[in-house]
């Protein structure tokens, strides 16, 4: 593991409409809940930083650095709920719920072999965490409630799974690769025990987070810089093409705008129009080796749904 880069500055370039004239850079320092910024009244975007296996969350849209969560085995990824909770994944167990805000765990979900992402079904609340063995340990656990012991649904011709999302009818989608080690999109329709698999229309170097965008299942490619619009059945209807984002991971739509890490290229969170791509509209820095990102409501209000993003449904 690289050793946290300890610059006390965060820097955000704070221009959000694309076309204009290069953003002024503003310096933040990092730290807890201080200098004025209450946590319980802003909304949040919290990033899972593997190179500092902490979890740091900020301001959302100003992105004034708001506190640091710490004391993780091996951070891997994030996802949150209506309520505002936070689900923080530690590879080596468990997962981690914080309140909006919170710098405590609520409480911790027991996990086996090697968690890695996570979802929340809009519907009923229940959390789904993907498996890196999933040979050994089931392709997917579903928490019922966020709570509890989880149900775990086994395919076992899938041998890992990376990342997940439901969309808003509580159907689950997952990428990961087969036993041959070829990337697959799983479907767990809502009610069912059993798992859709399909194969993309498109190539996929590296499976990365998974969303619903309104209309299509966004899939990421780590390592190509793209995001796949997809259709439930596997057919890619659009590529949305980010410029300088390499090593994007995990994901997390907000209306019309995407934000991902960016761990090659310096360590950045990024934010691009959303299904437009194209060069970064703000950029974040000095993180080490983010991977995972979601959005904390404050309880005043929803950020935008990601399913403003294309108001055509399918």
């Amino acid at each position: 593991m690289r050793q946290r880069f300890r610059s006390t500055a965060l820097c955000v370039c704070l221009a959000l409409i694309a076309g204009c004239t290069p953003p002024a850079q503003v310096s933040i320092p990092r730290g807890d809940a201080q200098n004025g910024v209450s946590v319980r009244t802003a909304d949040l975007l919290y990033v899972s930083d593997l190179g500092a296996n902490s979890v740091d969350y900020l301001t959302y849209p100003e992105g004034k650095a708001a506190g640091t969560l710490t004391g993780f085995g091996s951070v891997a990824g994030l996802c949150s709920d209506k309520a505002g909770d936070v689900f923080v994944v530690d590879e080596a167990g468990p997962v981690d719920a914080y309140a909006h805000g919170g710098s405590t765990p609520i409480r911790k979900l027991t996990t086996k072999g090697a968690p890695y992402g996570c979802g929340v079904d809009p519907t009923s609340g229940d959390l789904a965490l993907t498996n890196l063995s999933s040979v050994l340990y089931g392709t997917i656990a579903i928490y019922p409630h966020a709570k509890g012991k989880p149900r775990i649904y086994e395919d076992y011709a899938v041998s890992t799974t990376v990342f997940c999302g439901y969309d808003d009818a509580g159907n689950l989608f997952i990428d990961g690769t087969n036993r041959s080690g070829e990337f697959v999109l799983l479907e767990l329709p809502k009610g069912k025990r059993g798992f859709r698999t399909f194969k993309l229309t498109r190539r996929v170097q590296n499976a990365g987070g998974v969303e619903w965008d309104g209309r299509y299942v966004a899939i990421a490619d780590r390592g190509a810089g793209m995001i796949y619009r997809t259709t439930p059945t596997g057919k890619v209807a659009q590529i949305v093409k980010l410029q300088r984002a390499p090593e994007i991971e995990d994901f997390w739509l907000a209306g019309s705008t995407l934000i991902g890490p960016n761990a090659r290229s310096g360590g950045t969170v990024d934010v691009w129009h959303y299904p437009g791509g194209g060069a970064p509209i703000k950029t974040m820095r000095d993180f080490l080796d983010p991977i995972g990102v979601t959005l904390s409501a404050s309880g005043r209000r929803m950020p935008e749904s990601a399913g403003s993003a294309d108001s055509s449904r399918r």
